[in-house]
């Protein structure tokens, strides 16, 4: 039997943040995968991206040569690169956007390098859509960095090294908006994978019904709620 195709009143972007081996790729086409057989247009985009910039950004893993200035300096071109040619035209298209990483980890991995974090903030959304939805993936550094060597097979990069990932993680949890979500990812994937789809069901459902950003979340324990007008 043929699924349905669904088409939502508004574009939806949903972002996945973390630090390295939290399971962003893994919970973003998990996602992904159970809202196309909903019958929704379904999109993952990454970053960096393939464009020259993400690039030139992948190859400082093997060489940090660049100053964090100028890493940032990438990273938001590379960015503003993404939005023009995949995330807009997307949400103009009304589709769900699943991006593995958005702005926040330039945020928090920039930021662990001694820059401003509001600065590199404000940057960010002079032109990044705001999402509607960020699922901060948490796991300790040392879980992290076990993941990355045993399921991928991979030795970490300078950017995954346990001291630095701390700081980094820190950033992401000091985040306040209200939009953003923690979820303890350190367990099955299906386990981690439910609370996430939870979460997106009740985010269609209210836009659905013509709700814009009407609702809260408590960040410790994944409870939605609609914010009361």
């Amino acid at each position: 039997m043929a699924t349905i195709r669904k088409v939502l009143k508004k574009g939806l972007l949903i972002a996945f943040e973390g630090i390295d081996g939290a399971g962003k790729t893994t919970q973003a086409k998990v996602l992904r995968n159970y809202l196309s057989n909903l019958g929704y247009d379904v999109i993952v985009t990454k970053e960096p991206t393939e464009s020259s910039y993400g690039k030139k950004i992948k190859k400082l893993s093997h060489n940090r040569e660049l100053s964090p200035e100028q890493e940032c300096e990438l990273f938001i071109a590379d960015r503003k690169e993404h939005i023009k040619s995949v995330i807009g035209p997307s949400i103009k298209e009304k589709k769900i956007v699943i991006a593995d990483r958005y702005y926040f980890s330039t945020i928090a991995y920039q930021g662990a390098l001694g820059l401003d974090i509001g600065k590199i903030k404000k940057e960010n959304e002079s032109f990044a859509p705001i999402p509607d939805i960020v699922f901060l993936l948490i796991v300790t550094p040392k879980i992290g960095l076990l993941r990355i060597r045993k399921n991928r097979n991979e030795i970490p990069n300078v950017f995954e090294q346990e001291e630095y990932l701390a700081k980094v993680q820190k950033i992401f949890r000091n985040l306040t908006e209200l939009y953003i979500i923690e979820v303890p990812a350190h367990g099955i994937i299906e386990s981690v994978s439910e609370i996430i789809k939870n979460v997106v069901d009740d985010i269609i459902r209210y836009y659905s019904n013509n709700y814009a950003r009407l609702y809260t979340f408590d960040r410790k324990i994944k409870v939605f709620k609609q914010t009361q007008n």
